[in-house]
């Protein structure tokens, strides 16, 4: 099985780009690829409980962070932080069991692609 960590560093507010790549990132995890979730920079915000959604695209594009709480249905278990990032505001009220990590060679060396969107 292949094993592929998806770097997710795109706001909420970017809803159409995160929509599609929260997309295929569940499209890959349906055909028994490993995937792994590193959340960074404007990222984080897909982690927040409580996200103001663009009203304008309220009616038009389902949420980002809504998508992200489908992914147990996935078996998308492995979710990284930075470790940097351990006290960001946007993790407060996290409800997701977040692995922190160092982006180092070691780590990267674990997974067979790396995609970051």
């Amino acid at each position: 099985m292949r094993t592929v960590l998806i770097i997710l560093s795109k706001n909420d507010q970017s809803a159409i780009n995160v929509n599609e790549s929260l997309s295929a990132l569940m499209l890959f995890a349906s055909f028994d690829i490993n995937i792994h979730v590193l959340f960074r920079d404007a990222g984080l915000s897909l982690l927040a409980s409580q996200t103001t959604a663009n009203l304008q695209l309220k009616h038009f594009i389902k949420s980002a962070s809504k998508m992200v709480e489908s992914f147990e249905f996935y078996d998308i278990e492995h979710l990284y932080i930075l470790s940097k990032d351990r006290q960001h505001p946007l993790l407060k009220d996290c409800k997701y069991a977040l692995q922190e990590v160092t982006l180092d060679q070691a780590f990267i060396a674990q997974f067979d692609h790396i995609i970051h969107w």
